[in-house]
């Protein structure tokens, strides 16, 4: 093992390395050698792992290619990762790894999938990766399947040794994420009675909340021979990222961490204020926008902003139902919903809707609901986001029946063919409790306008999509 101080990390894909990577490299582009800290970087499924063994034969070393909306772009080679292992292909790897004293913390990025919450935000025990990980820690032997059974490693390692306090640092897109991770890991390892871990846990462990955002489309093909022909240089996992970047961090640690206050990381007690902003306008209307885009054949998000109706529509949902709801305001929310626009108005990132649609069936309760409720609990009714979640129904409905085609992924999508294959699929998708959790029986206008407003929404494409 090294002398540097490390950072261990769960999930390694575009966003990690064009973020919380990123972040480091700016740190220790600042320090000496001898004072920088490094990645460990961990791949936890085998489907994953094309990416992982790519950056392991570089030595965790890629380029990325930040870009401003106007084109202008830099090539920035990122060092900060300089181990790389695949725990999807031997578990015993995370003992190893976090047995080490210079580990001080862990972030994570699996998606919001991949924290398998019902919508009571207890972890789905019933889920059969949820259950088989809870008999494999029980037993203490097996290959989990879920980042819970892989934590529970990394913390059982922890208790062992001296030292072994950590920050579990979760940076997904889901409200409130490190105080939701640290209940859900808790009924977790109640369920694999680690008792005693759950003792040693309450003061060696934190789970900070935390607000993480940039936009890093999958990058496109040709990137590498880019990267060739820019810089004389062989990379067979460059990145692609937006100019914008933001990290907000709950500041609630337990052990020594990288101070990356100094290159622009905020460090606050009120990571909720943050979050709010960020999650209901951008990846609220990331949602909105790109399942009418998938409808009009669009295949890049900017495409939706140069759209002038969906742009519109946009600005309307933004201006009219999210902005008037959100009272604890960190900065000037208008001025920010403008950036958002030119950010993905982005055509040089040129961010593909099939890579924003996916997940939506996890995504709705997260990005949308709140907006909806509190627009309902206040006397507004949210018109302009009946018109684009009934677009949202409308294209579930076309690709589950195969009209449309269109790269859908989601772990949830058998939720939605069981709406698709009643009598009233309609009325099955507005009775659906872990999407609406009861909101439609609270306020039942709203169901009965947007049933109508899907009636209409299926009409406008009956001749699209015959």
């Amino acid at each position: 093992m090294s002398d540097h101080k490390r950072l261990v990390h769960f999930g390694i894909g575009a966003f990690h390395r064009g973020h919380q990577a990123y972040y480091l490299q700016l740190l220790n582009d600042t320090l000496p050698e001898s004072d920088r800290w490094y990645y460990t970087d961990v791949n936890l499924r085998k489907e994953t792992r094309v990416i992982p063994d790519a950056l392991r034969a570089q030595n965790g070393q890629y380029h990325f290619k930040r870009i401003a909306p106007n084109g202008d772009a830099e090539y920035i080679k990122i060092s900060s990762i300089d181990r790389v292992e695949d725990a999807s292909a031997d578990p015993s790897v995370i003992r190893r790894i976090f047995n080490d004293d210079k580990v001080k913390a862990l972030t994570i990025t699996v998606t919001e999938g991949g924290y398998y919450l019902n919508d009571n935000d207890d972890v789905n025990l019933s889920h059969p990766e949820v259950a088989h990980d809870v008999g494999v820690i029980q037993q203490q032997n097996g290959q989990p399947k879920t980042l819970y059974g892989f934590l529970a490693l990394a913390l059982i390692a922890r208790q062992n040794m001296d030292g072994g306090a950590i920050t579990v640092a979760t940076c997904d897109n889901l409200r409130n994420n490190g105080n939701r991770l640290a209940s859900a890991f808790g009924q977790f390892i109640e369920a694999a009675q680690l008792t005693t871990l759950k003792q040693w846990m309450a003061t060696n462990v934190t789970f900070p909340c935390s607000m993480v955002d940039r936009i890093t489309p999958v990058p496109p093909s040709t990137l590498s021979d880019e990267v060739k022909q820019q810089l004389g240089v062989d990379d067979a996992c460059p990145i692609l990222g937006e100019d914008f970047e933001q990290w907000v961090i709950e500041d609630q640690l337990a052990n020594e961490f990288p101070a990356l206050d100094t290159v622009g990381v905020t460090f606050t007690k009120n990571v909720h204020a943050f979050e709010e902003a960020k999650i209901r306008i951008l990846n609220g209307g990331h949602f909105m926008l790109s399942y009418v885009g998938a409808l009009r054949g669009y295949q890049t998000f900017d495409q939706n902003i140069h759209d002038d109706e969906l742009n519109g529509w946009l600005k309307a949902y933004h201006q009219k139902d999210v902005i008037p709801t959100i009272d604890d305001r960190p900065f000037d929310l208008e001025a920010y919903r403008q950036i958002i626009i030119s950010r993905f108005s982005n055509g040089y990132i040129a961010d593909s809707i099939e890579r924003i649609a996916m997940d939506s069936i996890s995504k709705f309760p997260q990005f949308i609901l709140p907006t909806v409720r509190l627009n309902l609990e206040r006397g507004h009714f949210p018109v302009s986001a009946i018109i684009l979640i009934a677009h949202w129904y409308c294209f579930l409905s076309l690709k589950i029946r195969g009209r449309i085609a269109f790269n859908y992924k989601d772990p949830y999508l058998s939720t939605a063919e069981m709406w698709m294959h009643q009598q009233d699929p309609v009325g099955a998708f507005l009775h659906e409790p872990d999407i609406w959790q009861g909101l439609n029986k609270q306020y039942p206008e709203f169901g009965e306008s947007l049933k109508k407003q899907i009636t209409i929404t299926m009409d406008a494409y009956q001749e699209r999509y015959r």
